[in-house]
């Protein structure tokens, strides 16, 4: 991982309108950025991905300081998966499926990966993305706490339950769906 010493100088001459530097972004934290992504939405991950990054260069003179790049695309970011999956659950009305298409891969075992996501998938939201921002993105209960506008404390309490749920759900008989 590149530290911020780095990756400072880039939001700056990226906010300069620097294309190059705005790539290096790019390529810096494309990684770690869709595996957030995947953990809010799944299968959308590229799109939200992509969507975040143009958020980030329109919006990109409007950050204040460059050292919270960081965090502030991790907003967008979540933003931009919550309002996908908004629109997909109002694009595809859950009611209406039809049950043989309930099941992507009937006839296969779940993966671990596959597991993980359905389990992620029944969390509240508020414990979903402080799993995703500290285990996957790595912020701190700090920075999530500043990111999500709630106290620290807090941000404890959901990883504490989060935690406790995926444990019961991942060890138990009847895999997540």
């Amino acid at each position: 991982m590149i530290s911020s010493k780095q990756w400072i100088p880039w939001v700056k001459q990226a906010q300069a309108g620097d294309q190059a530097a705005f790539t290096e972004l790019v390529r810096h934290f494309q990684a770690e950025g869709y595996r957030a992504a995947w953990l809010w939405a799944g299968d959308g991950a590229e799109d939200i991905l992509q969507e975040a990054f143009l958020t980030c260069w329109q919006k990109l003179p409007q950050l204040r300081q460059a050292r919270a790049f960081r965090s502030w695309f991790y907003q967008i970011l979540r933003r931009t998966a919550l309002d996908y999956i908004k629109r997909r659950q109002a694009e595809v009305p859950q009611d209406n499926m039809d049950p043989l298409f309930a099941s992507s891969r009937p006839n296969q075992a779940m993966t671990d990966s596959d597991r993980l996501q359905a389990a992620l998938g029944q969390l509240p939201d508020a414990q979903r993305d402080a799993c995703s921002l500290y285990y996957y993105a790595g912020f701190s209960v700090k920075e999530i706490a500043a990111m999500t506008q709630v106290p620290q404390a807090t941000v404890k309490s959901r990883l504490f339950h989060a935690r406790k749920k995926l444990r019961a759900l991942l060890l138990s008989d009847n895999p997540p769906d």
